[in-house]
């Protein structure tokens, strides 16, 4: 089996097991809820697995077309506007990416606050964990920009996107610096989204770990309750054996 194969099976599995674990009654802990900000966070990192496959389609596709225009020196009208679809479509994914962090910065607070006694694992501050990861998401952004003459501010927006393709669409060049700079900006998008995936993966196992034992905790607490409420007699009956009849 190749390496890449081996990890994709061992995220693989390691999802199933968080999705396994205790996660369906977390939300009787201690009579609190946890359970929402659990399956919320492994809803995102199911979106993260997507969006990562899609950063990795557009890196083919945007590829594809920079070989046409290398092959027939331009592109027509028709597969332009598709290249702009394309384009269009990672612009977005970076948003997406940076809504998923700001998502999961969230969750990690509202768990904080809900159970005073979780703490994430030594070296993982998720607050700056994902505020560092936006920030180079942004900064990876902004040089592949610049380096092709184009503006950070507008790729926030679908419609600046699509103001600064339709300007760099009237030329060979101009189109082929299009594509390069997409490609760049989707291939650094699977790296970056990769590297949030783990971070997510790293929050979740450890919520779940903690909801896993707290539950652990009240169930043994329950069942001592009830052990003790039981009725037991401390002695057989001095009548157990006696068997009534007449003299």
């Amino acid at each position: 089996m190749q390496k890449r194969d081996f990890v994709k099976s061992v995220l693989a599995v390691s999802v199933a097991h968080i999705f396994l674990a205790p996660l369906a009654r977390a939300g009787s802990v201690g009579g609190f809820g946890g359970s929402t900000e659990l399956t919320q966070l492994a809803n995102n990192v199911e979106l993260v697995n997507s969006y990562i496959q899609q950063a990795q389609a557009y890196v083919t596709q945007l590829d594809q077309y920079r070989n046409m225009i290398q092959n027939t020196l331009n592109i027509p009208n028709q597969i332009w506007g598709m290249v702009m679809n394309e384009l269009s479509g990672v612009a977005n994914l970076v948003k997406q990416g940076q809504a998923l962090a700001y998502s999961a910065q969230n969750i990690g607070q509202q768990f904080v606050n809900t159970f005073k006694g979780f703490q994430f694992p030594s070296g993982f501050n998720f607050k700056t964990d994902y505020k560092k990861w936006s920030q180079t998401t942004m900064d990876s952004l902004k040089g592949a920009l610049e380096s092709a003459n184009l503006q950070s501010q507008q790729f926030a927006t679908e419609e600046g996107v699509l103001s600064q393709l339709r300007s760099m669409s009237s030329s060979a060049t101009g189109q082929m610096q299009a594509i390069q700079v997409g490609s760049q900006i989707a291939e650094q998008q699977v790296q970056q989204l990769q590297k949030l995936r783990q971070l997510m993966m790293l929050q979740l196992q450890s919520q779940n770990t903690y909801m896993a034992a707290q539950q652990q905790k009240e169930d043994t607490i329950q069942a001592a309750k009830q052990d003790a409420y039981e009725y037991r007699n401390p002695r057989p009956s001095s009548y157990q054996n006696f068997r009534g009849g007449s003299n």
